[in-house]
């Protein structure tokens, strides 16, 4: 499977992402702390990175900000797993390319499912056979998208207003 390289704050519950990652086959690597991510990096060449976000010697984001100025490591996948909410990750690495997030405490099939997400194992699903249209005939344009007016969907009907609840 991939190499996998891990850094938590917590050693044991390094130590037992290391073993979780070793029962489904990866080869898990694991950093002792934040500045040893960087040569063991270097060292084995990992697919893909589980960091912790908030660390005591350096933030996660700025272990990624690293990798990511290291001609090598500039498209690896990372996933945070974090306690950190969501949000704030994703604010904070906005422009970040490859990156995922689980939630601590960690859910091994989320946590499966992420990794085979970021590994690319999950393809997209073929579009069925009535959507492609048979060769030579016309093809339809695609509708415009309705244009944004300002104005509040007070009853619900409208299709170009975001539900943030």
């Amino acid at each position: 499977m991939a190499k996998i390289l891990v850094y938590d704050a917590d050693a044991r519950f390094g130590e037992s992402l290391k073993n979780f990652l070793a029962s489904l086959g990866h080869e898990p690597i694991l950093a002792s702390d934040g500045y040893s991510v960087l040569p063991l990096a270097e060292q084995h060449r990992p697919s893909l990175f589980i960091l912790d976000y908030k660390l005591p010697e350096a933030a996660g984001f700025e272990i990624l900000k690293r990798l990511r100025a290291t001609a090598a490591f500039v498209a690896t996948p990372v996933i945070f797993a974090s306690a950190t909410p969501k949000f704030e990750i994703e604010m904070t690495v906005m422009d970040a390319a490859g990156f995922g997030y689980v939630e601590k405490p960690l859910n091994g099939a989320q946590l499966k499912e992420a990794i085979a997400a970021m590994l690319g194992a999950q393809r997209p699903a073929a579009a069925p056979a009535a959507a492609v249209p048979p060769p030579g005939a016309p093809l339809r344009e695609p509708s415009a998208p309705a244009a944004f007016t300002g104005e509040p969907d007070l009853d619900g009907s409208r299709d170009d207003v975001i539900e943030l609840d």
